[in-house]
């Protein structure tokens, strides 16, 4: 049986006190008897004598009836409460942004053993958190009479991070099975600390993937394309050339979309999937400054040694300089790393990318950062945490920012390529995980990097749990409204009973 619970028992009572009235109105209100002429008292006194000795109580069904109106109504303004079971906590099953039926295929047995545990299903969006519970029978699954096919959304997600987490926190103290491509793709910004209940289920990848990166025209006449080619096991750059088309004339080349030449912009746009983004043309060679000194000597050899090996990936090799003296104001470059302690030079063309790293003050922390390409973190012994952070390119393992991006333009790394400082000297990654930012800037796009994120990036920091947050409340049924309409069909079952009582006492002896 459910628990009731009073919310006003002391009214309750108080009101109870209202049955004295048909107590009272039962004892007192009695009619009294028709005086009857008869020829002698003798009699009469013996019958009465007779009636006193057999009394006993009249009209009880009208004393109950009236008694249970107010006991009904003296329970209403006590306002019950009836305890309703907990509904337990269904678990979520959130398809990623972009997820075809199609693709759903090799988990098909997964999700529908989750079905019949009882697991709702949502879809992911970029634009807002999910969808509401969505109905099986869309995927094939249960019972498919009368059910539309799942219409999955066809604007993927560039931060799963985010959308996840948004929707963990819409969905609190549920289980979360996150079904997506764990592909660097759909994976940008800061990993945040996600609840414990959060799971993914990987979706297979295409084997490999291929896009444009950069253009460069090292003669009029040619054109050379950089071209990625992603997979499982890292990405490999590639150089494409091609003779210098037409203006608007289609690029061929080994690449899913199509590839135009904008002459009025001198920019290539390629085509995807009804998306587009732009490549910049390059006419020139780019021109690298590496300034240091002293302090930042150890650190200048490693930096030094990783842009070498970046510029063979380009199809025109960088102009790289390495000095302890700073720029002069007249030199146009388009990077400016700058190790040194004092601030930066005035008057840097807008257009120069500078690199910045900690100064002596950083803090001596323990922590790893895990490049995105590869299984082997990297430790880092100091760490700059006061600096401003900005957008966070490379997080460690804490969250916290091992290379920012304040502004446009321009990035800071909080911590030393020196080996007192972290083991990013004896990464092999590291000029892979400077390409990205020392080619040209592209305009936002997806790009089809079909690598996926090794399990220890997706489980990153778990987020803790709020001291003293309560337990969700078992819900209540309220029931003065079923006593006032108890209370109304007993009243007029007490008018129907009281016209239809006897007109005359008992004592009456009706006349001849």
């Amino acid at each position: 049986m459910l628990p009731l619970f009073f919310s006003h028992a002391a009214t309750g009572w108080l009101a109870l006190l209202g049955l004295v009235v048909p107590l009272a109105i039962y004892l007192w209100n009695r009619r009294p008897g028709r005086v009857v002429r008869v020829g002698s008292v003798r009699w009469l006194e013996a019958a009465a004598n007779q009636r006193l000795r057999s009394l006993k109580p009249q009209q009880l069904l009208l004393f109950l009836l009236r008694a249970g109106i107010i006991g009904l109504l003296a329970l209403a303004l006590a306002e019950p409460l009836q305890q309703l079971p907990v509904p337990p906590r269904r678990g979520q099953v959130l398809l990623a942004p972009g997820v075809t039926v199609a693709a759903l295929e090799p988990v098909r047995p997964v999700l529908d053993s989750l079905r019949q545990r009882g697991y709702e299903l949502r879809q992911l969006h970029a634009a807002r958190p999910m969808s509401a519970p969505l109905p099986w029978a869309g995927l094939g699954l249960g019972d498919t009479t009368g059910t539309a096919p799942f219409a999955a959304d066809s604007v993927p997600t560039t931060n799963l991070w985010a959308t996840v987490q948004m929707a963990a926190d819409s969905l609190p103290n549920r289980p979360l099975l996150v079904v997506a491509p764990l592909t660097v793709a759909s994976f940008t910004g800061t990993r945040p600390a996600l609840p414990a209940a959060v799971h993914w289920l990987s979706l297979p990848t295409p084997d490999s993937s291929r896009w444009p990166v950069a253009a460069w025209q090292p003669r009029p006449d040619s054109l050379v394309i950089l071209v990625a080619q992603g997979s499982e096991q890292g990405i490999r750059l590639r150089k494409v050339r091609r003779r210098m088309p037409a203006g608007g004339a289609v690029v061929a080349g080994p690449w899913g979309g199509q590839l135009r030449l904008d002459l009025t912009t001198q920019q290539l746009r390629l085509t995807e999937n009804g998306q587009s983004r732009l490549l910049p043309l390059l006419t020139r060679a780019p021109r690298w400054f590496l300034s240091h000194d002293a302090a930042h000597a150890a650190s200048a050899r490693v930096l030094t040694a990783a842009l070498r090996a970046v510029g063979p990936a380009l199809p025109l090799a960088p102009r790289l300089t390495v000095t302890t003296a700073p720029p002069a104001p007249t030199d146009s470059l388009d990077w400016l790393f700058w190790l040194r302690t004092e601030p930066l030079p005035a008057g840097l063309p807008r257009r120069t990318h500078v690199w910045q790293e900690a100064g002596p003050k950083a803090a001596r922390i323990n922590t790893e950062f895990l490049p995105a390409s590869s299984g082997q973190p990297v430790a880092i012994q100091r760490l700059d945490t006061a600096a401003t952070a900005g957008a966070v390119r490379w997080p460690t393992a804490t969250g916290a920012a091992l290379l920012s991006q304040p502004a446009p333009g321009r990035y800071y790394f909080h911590s030393r390529f020196d080996p007192t400082w972290s083991s990013l000297a004896d990464s092999p990654e590291l000029p892979g995980l400077l390409l990205p930012l020392l080619l040209p800037a592209v305009s936002p796009g997806p790009t089809p990097d079909s690598r996926t994120l090794a399990l220890a990036q997706l489980r990153g920091p778990v987020a803790t749990p709020v001291a003293g947050q309560p337990e969700p409340a078992a819900p209540h049924r309220p029931l003065a409204a079923w006593l006032v309409l108890g209370a109304g069909l007993l009243f007029a079952l007490e008018r129907l009973v009281a016209a239809r009582r006897p007109g005359i006492s008992p004592l009456t002896t009706p006349q001849a």
